[in-house]
């Protein structure tokens, strides 16, 4: 039957004078759209592709409707896309109604906040093809080539307001802007600097100051700033919403009290941008207040640690089997690792004790049997073993080295009976050249060899949807539907065979949306339980952002929030202000309510601490360096360091995730160096009070709503001292972070409580050290 498809005002979608003073706003007792969901943020100019798809599944959409300042076209009735264009009326937020079921869902359109940005330098400064790159593409030195304009070499484009770096390649030499101010790039050279104004005065932020019986208090707004409220995905009538001088006040509907889970969702803006969305999670009605009544399946309260099991635990020497292969180093090799190993462990409390809440398992899937790939750089020459899981040649077995199905589920069992998640890092991306799907179909896999005869390995940014990783790694071509269909197919084993409760996703970036969206949709047609899915993408805010929907990803590692705090921590002549400028560009791209990923360490890195301490430097081959020298125990205040990292993790919205053996410092450079066994027992003083300290800091994080679901901002006191607040409903959390070698002096906080960090005299914050303080 052919749907219908309305377009009217915004203003017909408001309740009418008519109607009750506060009328009823009805939640489906199984709401067509999973989750929470995600506003449509349209391009800065011209049509951007919407599909409806991702929230509700295109059988059940009855019709829906667009407000008049936006046009539609490009309608694809089957599978709901349509092309959303912004008419000059339009402001900064609108939503738009979608029926299914006979039920209304609405969804928030902002508009884009990107403005007109140019970069022009003379033509005579270089000699050859000139290309920009930054922050902006990824740092992709190919995509933008300067245009020729008279005397002049332009750049055109649009940003979103904020501080953007980049850099000129010329004749495979980098430069910077002669004409720009220059930062450093924290790896002995330096970038220039573009900073994007706004194209009016930014909103006044939305927060939650207050709570009676059925009632919420934000602070008040200017009158040019519009609010609306959502319960879930249904829009509140005005009528719920009083203007005061000094507050305002939103009733909650009455019938949130029959609801166990529900939240409150406030969006504002003016002519010039819009806000960030505030939320307030509802029990029974009711605010949350304490955080023990966050469960798990919650996953702004998730507290993540990181297992590469080959290098965790061995619990069952039964299943060791390394190649002991005379070209494969030592530490190239498997290590005796298991699940087994994991099982022991949670039963032992160490994971209690830590404090975290959610496992993340390096991928399980059975890997080849014997040595593949080569280093040979630097006198220093190996192959390598599958002992990192990311070679699967299957995509359901459990590899034999790790366990069976059985030591498997037992672990996800026992972990949900202490309140614990757990993820699966599954690779979707690539097989292992022997994997029986490439054998048989070798057509599924893109070209090693791109037309200008190239070879199509490490095109990470260029061709990023077909490069392989490395030749004996086939990239699936995931942009075909008879690709896509298997391969998702086998995920869903893993959902639907055990109990994980989400996916670590392999190499975001280089999978076509086409997958995720079919995914997520399988995930939501076949499997009954709240399942998270967590992407690896390294790249632009924006292009991060791309593959964050309710109907695809639910968040992704925030990987430049890492590289800034590694910066300014490590280098003290890197200012403060570019975390400030990094994350306030991430809550633009993610929201202050996202459940990025925000890591310690990972296997692709080397370990914080050891760049910390100038052991491993980043301007150098940080992968040669760990095969070539020792890289020992750390300076002691490297320690003090990466706690520095741990408590900015902890501080700010999203999940703090712990790659292991980052909670006592444990030292390397780059992979395979980074990949050590694990230690428990046998901590020295530094170690352990490092583990000790972080252990304090995922208790405060897992008691304080504020540290869970507040509004956030962020701002640089000085050169040393950065401060992030926090706030939820009357409760504000300041944490200050001073990165010096001095002690530096933090605003007075009187009546204060200290939640983490030492009681201070006169106002005075050590040297290297950080202090959360909160009031109410």
């Amino acid at each position: 039957m052919k749907k219908a498809y309305l377009i009217l005002p915004v203003l017909a979608l408001a309740a009418c004078q008519s109607e009750p003073k506060l009328p009823a706003v009805n939640q489906p007792a199984e709401s067509a759209i999973v989750g929470l969901a995600t506003p449509v943020q349209l391009r800065g100019t011209g049509v951007t592709e919407v599909h409806l798809g991702d929230y509700i599944n295109p059988e059940k959409i009855d019709s829906f409707y667009l407000p008049a300042e936006v046009s539609a076209s490009n309608i694809d009735p089957d599978q709901r896309i349509i092309g959303i264009e912004p008419e000059p009326t339009l402001g900064m937020e609108t939503f738009m109604r979608v029926f299914a079921d006979g039920q209304p869902y609405d969804i928030i359109i902002h508009r884009s906040r990107k403005v007109p940005v140019e970069v022009r330098i003379p033509a005579d400064l270089f000699d050859g093809t000139v290309t920009i790159f930054g922050s902006f593409n990824a740092w992709n030195r190919t995509s933008d080539t300067m245009v020729l304009e008279g005397d002049d070499l332009v750049y055109r484009s649009e940003f979103q307001p904020g501080v953007q770096e980049y850099k000129f390649f010329v004749n495979d030499v980098e430069y910077t802007d002669p004409n720009a101010e220059q930062v450093s790039n924290g790896m002995g050279g330096f970038n220039s600097v573009l900073e994007v104004k706004p194209r009016g005065e930014k909103p006044e932020p939305i927060r939650a100051i207050g709570y009676e019986e059925g009632t919420v208090y934000l602070n008040a707004l200017p009158e040019s700033q519009d609010l609306k409220v959502l319960w879930d995905n249904q829009l509140l009538p005005e009528e719920y919403i009083h203007h005061g001088a000094d507050s305002i006040a939103v009733r909650i509907p009455s019938n949130a009290a029959q609801i166990n889970r529900s939240t409150l969702r406030f969006f504002s803006s003016n002519e010039a941008e819009w806000a960030r969305e505030l939320r307030i999670p509802l029990a029974a009605g009711k605010p949350i207040m304490n955080a023990q009544n966050v469960k798990r399946q919650d996953w702004s309260s998730a507290r993540m640690y990181f297992i590469m099991i080959d290098r965790f635990a061995n619990g069952d020497t039964a299943n060791d089997e390394p190649l002991n292969d005379p070209e494969v180093l030592p530490q190239c090799d498997y290590r005796g690792g298991d699940i087994a190993g994991v099982l022991e462990k949670l039963r032992e409390g160490y994971f209690d004790k830590l404090g975290v809440n959610t496992i993340w398992l390096s991928p399980i899937t059975q890997n080849p049997t014997d040595a593949w790939g080569l280093w040979d750089k630097g006198g220093v020459r190996t192959k390598f073993s599958g002992y990192h899981g990311y070679w699967p040649i299957s995509n359901t077995q459990i590899d034999y080295r790790f366990g069976d199905p059985e030591v498997l589920k037992t672990l996800i069992d026992e972990a949900h009976a202490k309140g614990y998640n757990v993820l699966l890092d599954y690779v979707a991306n690539h097989v292992h050249q022997s994997h029986p799907i490439y054998q048989e179909h070798p057509e599924w896999a893109t070209d090693l060899y791109l037309p200008d005869g190239s070879l199509n390995t490490e095109r990470w940014d260029d061709h990023r949807l077909t490069t392989w990783f490395d030749n004996h790694l086939p990239t699936l071509d995931l942009r075909k539907p008879e690709v896509v269909e298997p391969m998702t197919d086998s995920a869903l084993v893993w959902l639907t065979d055990f109990e994980f409760d989400g996916f670590r996703h392999d190499a975001t970036k280089h999978i076509d949306l086409i997958f995720w969206r079919t995914l997520t949709h399988k995930v939501h047609e076949r499997v009954n339980r709240p399942i998270y899915q967590i992407g690896e993408t390294y790249g632009s805010a924006e292009l991060i952002a791309s593959y964050l929907s309710t109907g695809m990803l639910n968040a992704q590692f925030d990987f430049n929030a890492y590289d800034a705090i590694l910066n300014v921590i490590a280098d003290e002549s890197i200012p403060m202000e570019r975390v400030v400028d990094v994350m306030n560009a991430s809550w633009d791209w993610y929201g202050q309510h996202n459940t990025m990923g925000y890591i310690s360490g990972n296997q692709d890195r080397s370990r914080f601490i050891s760049i910390a301490s100038g052991d491993v430097l980043l301007s150098e081959d940080q992968k040669l360096a760990g095969y070539t020298r020792d890289i020992g125990k750390p300076q002691s205040t490297a320690y003090q360091q990466l706690l520095l990292l741990h408590v900015f993790n902890h501080s700010i919205p999203g999940i703090p995730v712990i790659y292991y053996g980052d909670e006592y410092g444990s030292p390397g450079a780059n992979d395979p160096d980074n990949r050590r066994m694990m230690k428990f027992g046998e901590l020295d003083s530094d170690e352990k009070s490092l583990r000790d300290e972080v252990s304090v800091l995922e208790d405060v994080r897992a008691s304080e709503m504020a540290l869970i679901y507040g509004s956030a901002e962020i701002e640089a006191i000085s050169e040393s001292l950065l401060h992030i607040r926090r706030e939820y409903l009357g409760t504000t959390i300041d944490i200050y972070i001073n990165r010096s070698k001095d002690a530096v002096e933090i605003p007075a906080e009187a009546g204060a409580e200290v939640l983490f960090g030492q009681e201070l005299e006169n106002n005075m914050l050590p040297a290297l050290s950080a202090i959360m303080l909160k009031k109410s």
